[in-house]
């Protein structure tokens, strides 16, 4: 029997090219998973951007015209996020952005745990200092600009402190 040394069947390791071919696959899913944290980020700022409290949402009906450049849905979210954190909602999209990229270039999927936790800690806190302190608000009238996160944090142990 004549063997050739191009092909050895022996030399052949299986576990190094399965081990190959999941590295490929995990990285091509971080960044795709990166891509989209990306997408929606940028969707978010652009509803963010284009927030016109005269659209339609939870309080006000479908039949005015929605100004938003996302139509209902970006309505929808602007106002979800601008009545319950208030301005710090364009620090979360800012965030998404950046979390997005940098998870398209390591492909660390600690990255979302990580960020994600940075969000909850800023979003209660700036919602909190932005009702304390930059109440009056002229787009955001029903919330102010700390929306109802802030609205609710003030009112509790907090505003015993500063009276």
């Amino acid at each position: 029997m004549i063997q050739s040394d191009i092909f050895d069947s022996s030399n052949m390791n299986i576990k190094k090219i399965v081990n190959t071919a999941l590295l490929f696959t995990v990285k091509r899913l971080m960044e795709i998973l990166g891509f989209v944290v990306l997408l929606l980020g940028i969707l978010l700022l652009i509803s963010l951007i284009s927030y016109s409290p005269n659209d339609p949402n939870f309080i006000f009906s479908d039949t005015i015209e929605i100004k938003n450049l996302l139509g209902f849905r970006g309505s929808f979210v602007s106002d979800l996020f601008f009545q319950s954190i208030g301005l710090i909602s364009y620090l979360v999209s800012i965030t998404l952005i950046i979390t997005g990229v940098n998870i398209f270039k390591t492909k660390d999927l600690f990255l979302i745990i990580e960020n994600f936790f940075y969000v909850v800690l800023y979003s209660i806190l700036g919602s909190l200092f932005l009702n304390f302190f930059y109440e009056d608000a002229f787009s955001l009238y029903i919330n102010g600009n700390g929306g109802f996160v802030g609205n609710y944090l003030s009112k509790t142990f907090l505003e015993d402190l500063y009276y």
